[in-house]
């Protein structure tokens, strides 16, 4: 793969859900910390009940992602892994490890919060992209449960 422009990095970075409502200014900050990565089938990004401190975006090949020695989850190109761990330093819930020759892009925390620091409004607007996605997650949450109970009006 041809090593991305920052431009090129951006129009990823958009696709990402945190990323998604921000200014093409603000795009251009994280895409000016985000490293393009190629990984070797095999390598591993992190470990369950590990530290994690990188958001990192699909852009070829393929992430698998195992519990307990399981195959829980896996991704593909335009996916994300890492989103909260640019927020906090809990542990991983799960192991992440590149089924095939894997191409990424990765912002690490340390680099995410420098910039956050330096620019208030990409600040601002991190926020409310987290704000929207806890919402979201907390409908969610509230539909599978009001499913699980059993409509009041059926």
């Amino acid at each position: 793969m041809e090593n991305l422009t920052t431009l090129d990095k951006a129009i990823r970075l958009q696709k990402v859900e945190l990323f998604g409502d921000m200014d093409t200014d603000v795009l251009a900050l994280a895409a000016s910390i985000a490293t393009q990565v190629q990984c070797a089938n095999g390598t591993v990004l992190f470990k369950e009940n590990g530290p994690s401190d990188a958001l990192y975006v699909v852009l070829s090949g393929r992430i698998q992602l195992t519990r307990a020695g399981r195959e829980i989850f896996s991704t593909g190109p335009g996916e994300t892994l890492g989103n909260w761990a640019l927020f906090d330093d809990q542990p991983s819930v799960a192991t992440a490890t590149c089924a095939e020759e894997t191409w990424l892009l990765k912002i690490e925390r340390e680099d995410f919060f420098d910039l956050l620091a330096d620019h208030a409004e990409m600040t601002q607007k991190m926020f409310k992209a987290l704000v929207k996605r806890v919402r979201s997650l907390l409908a969610l949450g509230l539909a599978a449960r009001q499913s699980a109970q059993g409509s009041p009006n059926a």
